[in-house]
């Protein structure tokens, strides 16, 4: 992929691959970087936008390493089976990576997206220590669109009804992708049959901001209760995403098909101009029968 412009975060250059998944089974991690093409070195987080590897055919994703968070590790002992979930779904395997930039407007690099996955095949796996199969939720903020926006002074509560959507390149606007003006803005989205289907305790979470992304977090609202926080740490000298933490435990917290839950973000625009936005969060997660019967 070429990088000879400003590509803002969703607008960069990407490729599309089918994957060969033959001896693809039980993956235990997925890290991706950005090599350049020439030298083979790594080019640094501020070039990575995302990368994702799932079925297109039914808009599923088993992992996505984005800005900030470019490594998926499970705790030790968990994993996602992709080979049989693709066999079974009679699909292909597809891998996207798109890269982004920020800050470099003189710029003309030719780049890849290097991905490595860890991952055991099924005929190798000691049948005294099997892996607990982890399955994945991705959970995405939904605003509403509002022709004539007024922001709030002051750190606002609650806008989630007060955001203009980004046009598309496809000249398409989507709920996902928003402008947050100079200030606070707090959004929030609830999923009120759960965000699992079946009862069971999630392993590890992750979180995508955009630049200003200050958290994310997962509230199980049946218990007034804050499951997990995603926070980000920002670059010191330039406004650019470091490190977006993660959530991984072999204990876990438990999720209920039941409860309602409901996902917030918080960005501070520390600008005197709009910025654009995204907040999505993906679980993986133990059914409950499963980790009773370890």
């Amino acid at each position: 992929m070429r990088i000879d412009q400003i590509y803002p975060s969703m607008q960069g250059p990407f490729e599309i691959l089918d994957v060969d998944f033959s001896q693809l089974d039980w993956v235990t991690s997925m890290r991706t970087e950005v090599v350049d093409a020439e030298t083979n070195e790594v080019m640094g987080g501020e070039f990575f936008c995302h990368s994702q590897l799932g079925v297109p055919q039914v808009n599923h994703r088993f992992f996505v390493a984005a800005t900030g968070m470019a490594e998926i590790r499970f705790p030790p002992g968990f994993a996602i089976n992709v080979g049989k979930t693709v066999r079974d779904l009679n699909a292909k395997l597809g891998f996207l990576g798109m890269v982004l930039n920020n800050h470099v407007a003189d710029i003309d690099r030719q780049a890849f997206i290097r991905t490595t996955f860890e991952y055991f095949r099924s005929k190798d796996l000691a049948r005294s220590s099997p892996l607990t199969e982890l399955r994945n939720q991705t959970l995405t903020m939904h605003v509403e669109d509002l022709e004539n926006y007024e922001p709030q002074d002051g750190q606002a509560t609650d806008v989630s009804t007060h955001c203009a959507l980004v046009e598309q390149p496809d000249g398409v606007e989507r709920s996902i992708h928003w402008w947050v003006p100079p200030g606070y803005q707090i959004t929030r989205f609830q999923y009120p049959s759960g965000v699992t289907p079946r009862d069971g305790t999630v392993h590890f979470a992750t979180a995508h901001l955009h630049n200003y992304g200050v958290y994310m977090r997962l509230i199980d609202v049946t218990s007034d209760k804050i499951l997990w926080q995603s926070d980000v740490q920002n670059e010191p000298d330039r406004d650019q995403i470091e490190h977006i933490s993660v959530y991984s435990s072999a204990t876990g917290f438990r999720v209920y098909k039941d409860h309602t839950y409901e996902i917030e973000a918080l960005y501070n625009n520390t600008t005197d101009r709009d910025v654009d936005a995204m907040a999505m969060m993906n679980i993986y997660f133990a059914d409950a029968a499963a980790i009773s019967k370890k």
